[in-house]
């Protein structure tokens, strides 16, 4: 059934349902204001009462700390870390194989340089070196046949005298046995005499004669050179024997001249003729074309005297060959002995024995040159490298001093110095940094690979006047202790000191030098918190952001 309702009543429920939600919404208008008054008359009993009283007592209490200036040392430094390494090491490698006869040393030895570590039997060396030194002299003796053979390009005199003919000239070609020049000696001359058999039994080799030359009468002297054993029929059946007698020839005497001779008081049986020594030939000892001629006919020469120059492309091959050939036994030769001093291995420095892989009785092979067959270390001092930031390098000199700590060996502090600066920086994630070697000689307990930590000395300070850096506030300016001074809000200076502008220096960790402003002795206040939870408070309140607001 559908229910009926009267449209007047529906009118008059909806006007007193709005008249209540206004009533209701002016009630909550009043409830608000009320709250706000009583927020604000807290609000500014919290701000003009409380907050001075808290900020007053936070400040004198717990807000600063004061610190006297005072003078100390202060020493500027550049830190950095690394490991600790020997002043030089050495890794010894076996070069060669075989078994080892002698190691007579063990791990912690002390080694002087060149003392002997290892000795490897080197009998397969030995036989190599013996093997080249005979392929050497082999090589020698094919190099000097060459020689031999090829020895026509300078033809030489094969005995002294003058220069009687030359068959060839400069471009003349010419080949092996050809002949180029004759030789005779004509500086002594020979005379042949004839003398009776029984006078030349009488006669021997060395005695003097005295020569007269037939056409002019002139006397030389001689030397009896050989009696001839041979005897002869002269005219009239007279039997005699040749006496051959070298005259030194005074530059007049020519081959077929007369003349006799008296040896001992016995003259000759008659007239002999005289002749130059035997003539020397010189023949082409290789093919080839003649390129120059260095005598003339009738000039003097001496014995082994180059006459002519001979041009042989395939002797000077010949000669080129056996040449490299020399040369390549000779460097075989040294190789092999080169090897040999590998057998014997000798300490190459100083130092202490910190590794030792191989004993006497173990066998050098193809794997040996895996692990080293010993390791030493130089302990004369040791050494760290730093790598320096590029804001910091160009304060860094060859001498300053280093101050180093490590883990391993607390408590205690070492001292180093730097004695190199790289110039070949890295860089790293967009920073540069350049390495700078530290040299620790009095280096107590530290032991090559520890970690540790450095600091190098920039520069120090020696009895300067000082505050904590942390009492330095921007603008350098200090909070000098002041208990009359009611501060500055403003600037942020806290009742009972005021606000006073330093000259500043040199400053460590710790400290920073005052160079001008305050005195020895006036106290400065250091902040120990940066925002209060008092002000926080204050800051995040309704007044508060009203005020910013403002």
């Amino acid at each position: 059934m559908a229910q009926i309702t009267d449209p007047q009543l529906s009118k008059d429920a909806a006007a007193n349902a709005k008249l209540d939600r206004m009533v209701a919404g002016e009630k909550r208008k009043k409830n608000k204001r009320i709250i706000a008054v009583v927020l604000g008359i807290a609000a500014l009993l919290f701000w003009f009462v409380v907050r001075p009283m808290i900020i007053e007592g936070a400040n004198k209490d717990s807000g600063y700390r004061n610190y006297a200036a005072e003078r100390r040392d202060i020493t500027v430094t550049v830190g950095g870390s690394g490991a600790l390494q020997p002043a030089d090491s050495y890794n010894i490698i076996g070069l060669v194989q075989g078994d080892i006869l002698t190691a007579d040393f063990e791990e912690g030895d002390y080694v002087n340089k060149d003392d002997l570590l290892f000795s490897i039997d080197s009998s397969d060396a030995e036989r190599s070196i013996e093997q080249a030194e005979i392929a050497l002299r082999n090589a020698g003796l094919s190099y000097d046949s060459v020689i031999d053979a090829v020895d026509g390009l300078e033809p030489k005199a094969a005995a002294p005298g003058r220069v009687m003919k030359l068959y060839v000239k400069k471009g003349d070609e010419v080949t092996a046995g050809t002949m180029l020049a004759e030789i005779r000696d004509t500086d002594n001359m020979e005379l042949t005499v004839p003398f009776h058999q029984l006078d030349a039994s009488r006669l021997s080799a060395g005695m003097s004669a005295q020569v007269t030359m037939t056409d002019t009468g002139e006397v030389v002297q001689g030397i009896v050179n050989s009696v001839s054993g041979a005897v002869k029929a002269g005219i009239g059946g007279i039997l005699t024997c040749d006496v051959k007698i070298t005259v030194s020839n005074p530059g007049g005497i020519a081959d077929g001249a007369q003349a006799t001779a008296v040896v001992n008081g016995i003259s000759c049986a008659s007239s002999g003729m005289f002749a130059s020594n035997a003539a020397s030939m010189v023949m082409a000892g290789t093919n080839g074309t003649v390129t120059a001629v260095y005598v003339s006919e009738g000039d003097r020469v001496s014995r082994d005297q180059a006459l002519m120059a001979i041009d042989s492309d395939a002797a000077q091959r010949q000669i080129e060959q056996a040449q490299l050939g020399v040369r390549s036994s000779e460097l075989s030769l040294e190789n092999a002995r080169n090897i040999l001093e590998n057998y014997t291995i000798k300490a190459p420095i100083s130092g202490t024995v910190v590794v030792k892989n191989y004993k006497a009785g173990d066998t050098l092979d193809s794997t040996s040159a895996v692990a080293p067959m010993a390791v030493i270390y130089d302990m004369s001092y040791l050494t760290l490298t730093l790598n320096v930031d590029e804001l910091y390098i160009r304060d860094v000199e060859i001498g300053q001093k280093v101050y180093i700590e490590a883990d391993a060996v607390d408590g205690e502090t070492f001292t180093g110095y730097i004695d190199r600066i790289g110039i070949n920086g890295t860089v790293a994630s967009g920073v540069t940094t350049y390495p700078v070697r530290v040299i620790i000689e009095e280096y107590g307990e530290l032991l090559p690979g520890m970690n540790v930590t450095a600091d190098i000395v920039i520069e120090e300070a020696i009895d300067v006047l000082t505050v904590p850096i942390s009492a330095v506030n921007r603008g350098n300016t200090v909070f000098v202790v002041d208990p009359e001074s009611a501060g500055d809000i403003k600037n942020n200076v806290p009742e009972g000191y005021r606000s006073v502008e330093v000259e500043v220096g040199r400053s460590d960790e710790d400290y920073i030098e005052v160079i001008g402003g305050i005195s020895e002795g006036e106290e400065v206040g250091v902040s120990t918190a940066t925002t209060s939870l008092l002000e926080t408070m204050i800051n995040n309140s309704p007044m508060g952001q009203a005020s910013e607001a403002d």
